[in-house]
């Protein structure tokens, strides 16, 4: 054997250890949302979340990788990918370690928002450092990448199921476990790089993102204790509104924008914004309810659930591989969008006629075909993200487009986790007092729901009485997981609606020739090497 050859075989096994080190890496996001949705039924029931907290955990994590995305990116282009990639996945395993031993809802809150910092970095930057490990084969890469993390979804899912069942604390250990195996393969072999060039560093915008996104997520989430029109509510809603229209005004105006907000004049990448707040928010809202609805009406373990829902995960698989055989074959995006659009309003739908005592397949068949519209949809939105940027904001547009999904994901956890507790707890009041039970006797049927939920000893109690309470607390509960799914439908219209208008607008201006397929062109600020 010659030694060129013997060089390019072991360059070839360098360059296969490194991409299956960053898919290891960008792992961390497919398992942390997978065991949070299953483990975070048995947390808020021992720390003795309120329904406000409840519903502000449940998005935290994906909220706290939403706001530092970006500037974990920008922290990567200066300080090194590499470098940033792998503090990112120490701040993961102490995020991780931190919530699963929480002894407050304080601790656990500060552990995943902590988890979610720690993603960010390690999810972004490994999608990043594909260009140095593999750069004259950028698509094999990035298949590879998504192709690892699809593998990762059907097996570390069955795995956190498995964990969660000895208990809620051993699900959470679930992502630093993988955290630690991927940070051991990703510190050798991997080369570092940095941004050719950076602008100055986007103080604030980056904060005011942040604030933006903390402010409205957790407005939200106080809405099913305080009410929607309290000033629990309102206050921090508020300025999350002032600090997003600030966010958005800095950001169209200065040279070096961490989201480049100019670019969104196209239509068809506007279009595609509004179709990554549906089927993100699509797959939040049937991840944690149905997890939620499972556990605590139909009495599903934590492995039950996530195997319930491996389907959904395999139609994803199917959907993203006929969207890109469709776009191959001329089927416009518009078509592609519409039909996703209808099927996943109609999934909404059906779901929304869920009962006490509905079968598997009644969640198992929507879950299928939401999962394949899902993909579909996202396919076809992400191609104009890697189509439509110029050359030097390619990096910038990559963290846009995982900013709004996560944006849209923590928001429709939030927006459904409040709805769907805020109605159970008026549900709950309401049949007490059809029944005229006494406060106290109302306080002693609260404590059994829960012991109930928590797996806790009943024998206590009457077991008829137990029955009674149970069957009243599981009617609640379904029919708010019914109207919540309703509300989240009209959502999903709307930005369907929204999604439309655009790509229509898109179809006219291209007939007219006004509107080109490829690079935007815009005029690109110039800035000395090393600059920042």
């Amino acid at each position: 054997m010659s030694t060129a050859s013997t060089r390019s075989d072991v360059a070839r096994k360098g360059t296969t250890a490194a991409l299956v080190a960053l898919t290891a890496a960008s792992c961390l996001q497919v398992v942390d949302p997978t065991a949070n949705n299953i483990a975070i039924v048995g947390a808020s029931v021992d720390l003795d979340m309120s329904s406000s907290q409840r519903a502000f955990a449940a998005s935290v994590g994906t909220l706290a990788l939403a706001a530092f995305i970006l500037t974990t990116g920008a922290l990567g282009d200066r300080l090194g990918r590499r470098k940033v990639m792998l503090a990112g996945l120490l701040v993961a395993i102490a995020g991780g370690l931190l919530t699963a031993l929480a002894p407050t809802t304080g601790f656990f809150m500060l552990g995943r928002a902590v988890t979610g910092i720690g993603i960010a970095a390690s999810f972004g930057l490994s999608f990043a450092l594909l260009r140095e490990v593999l750069p004259n084969k950028i698509p094999k890469a990035v298949a590879f990448w998504l192709a690892g993390q699809t593998a990762a979804a059907l097996v570390l899912g069955v795995v956190a199921g498995w964990m969660a069942g000895f208990g809620w604390r051993y699900g959470y250990l679930t992502m630093p476990i993988v955290a630690v195996i991927a940070f051991l393969m990703c510190i050798r072999g991997l080369p570092e790089a940095k941004a050719d060039t950076v602008g100055p560093f986007d103080y604030l915008g980056l904060s005011s993102v942040a604030v933006a996104l903390i402010g409205i997520i957790y407005g939200l989430s106080n809405a099913s204790t305080y009410g929607w029109g309290s000033g629990q509510v309102l206050a921090p809603a508020g300025v999350g509104v002032v600090a997003f229209v600030v966010f958005i005004w800095w950001e169209a105006r200065i040279a070096f924008p961490a989201f480049p907000v100019k670019l969104f004049k196209d239509p068809e990448l506007a279009g595609s914004v509004a179709t990554g707040f549906s089927f993100n928010m699509w797959q939040a809202v049937v991840m944690i309810q149905l997890s939620m609805l499972w556990q605590y009406v139909y009495r599903y373990t934590p492995l039950e659930v996530s195997l319930g829902q491996l389907p959904m995960s395999l139609a994803m698989v199917v959907g993203a591989t006929i969207a890109g055989r469709l776009l191959s074959k001329g089927v416009s995006a518009a078509t592609n969008l519409i039909v996703g659009h209808v099927l996943l309003i109609g999934t909404m739908v059906v779901f929304g006629f869920s009962t006490t005592t509905s079968p598997y397949i009644f969640f198992a068949l929507p879950m299928i075909v939401g999962g394949f519209a899902r993909m579909l949809n996202e396919t076809t939105m992400g191609q104009f993200f890697v189509s439509k940027p110029p050359p030097s904001l390619t990096g910038a547009m990559a963290s846009s487009k995982t900013a709004i999904g996560q944006t849209s994901f923590a928001l429709g956890t939030a927006l459904s986790s409040t709805l769907l507790f805020g109605a159970y707890g008026r549900g709950i009041a309401a049949a007490f007092t059809q029944a005229n039970v006494e406060p106290a006797q109302q306080g002693i049927y609260t404590g059994l729901i829960q012991t109930y939920v928590s797996g806790g000893d009943l024998s206590d109690y009457d077991p008829a009485l137990v029955q009674k309470v149970v069957d009243t607390a599981s009617g609640a509960f379904v029919d708010s997981f019914n109207t919540t799914m309703f509300v989240i439908a009209g959502f999903l219209a709307v930005f369907a609606v929204i999604s439309t208008l655009f790509f229509a607008r898109a179809t006219k201006l291209r007939k007219a020739g006004l509107l080109v397929d490829g690079p935007i062109a815009v005029d690109e600020p110039t800035v000395q090497p090393g600059t920042s």
